[in-house]
């Protein structure tokens, strides 16, 4: 496994060097954040300039070739301007899903409302159907079980902003999830959690489980 800081203190060293007082933010994402990192799990993180072009993209990538890690080195970046006007659909997400390490990313992002969170459901939802569907139909039968693990994914990110909505409080981790879903949503996310951890489930079922979740929500939000 990585050791993590010790990796994140490279990489905002490696920056600082590099852009000096242009590098306004950098923040941590995904498996990691969330304490589900496993060995082939990706380094997330976000990086913010003050004003991004193409050369900068140049020396972000000779950064991560120096650094251990080259491999799983993954994430987002964006220039200050850029990101002050980002759709307000993805923030409530953005926020809740990423910690600070240099710079407040709540000062970055515009504000968003509660209508906001549900268009994020609403098109994360709408994505998933169309997905399952089309993966149903035309998809190839011997990697259903690969799609099907990525479809339970993004069903996870959906519930966080579900549950926000229901009740005020974004469930930040799976195992945070497990404590406060109930219903079909606790069953969407147990299933999610066997296949990502390689547990052999029928496909058809959980194809059938998440089609109908999906489907029903779309009805309901």
């Amino acid at each position: 496994m990585i050791e993590l800081e010790n990796y994140l203190s490279a990489l905002q060293q490696a920056l600082a060097a590099a852009f000096g007082s242009r590098l306004v933010y950098l923040g941590l994402q995904g498996s990691y954040l969330r304490g589900e990192a496993g060995p082939d799990s990706d380094l997330d993180v976000v990086v913010i300039l003050d004003g991004l072009e193409v050369s900068d993209l140049d020396a972000y990538r000779s950064i991560l070739h120096k650094l251990p890690h080259e491999e799983k080195s993954c994430g987002f970046l964006c220039g200050r301007e850029e990101l002050a006007r980002w759709n307000p659909l993805e923030i409530c997400h953005l926020l809740h899903s990423t910690r600070d390490l240099l710079g407040s990313l709540s000062q970055l992002v515009p504000a968003y409302r509660r209508e906001d969170v549900e268009n994020y459901c609403k098109l994360g939802l709408n994505n998933l159907y169309h997905l399952l569907c089309h993966c149903y139909v035309h998809g190839d039968p011997e990697t259903a079980g690969v799609w099907l693990k990525e479809a339970y994914k993004g069903a996870f990110f959906i519930l966080q902003n579900l549950h926000y909505l229901q009740t005020g409080h974004f469930p930040t981790s799976r195992a945070d999830a497990l404590g406060c879903l109930k219903g079909e949503d606790r069953a969407v996310l147990e299933t999610g959690m066997k296949l990502a951890g390689g547990e052999p489930l029928p496909e058809k079922a959980c194809f059938q489980q998440l089609f109908d979740w999906c489907a029903g929500w779309m009805k309901r939000i």
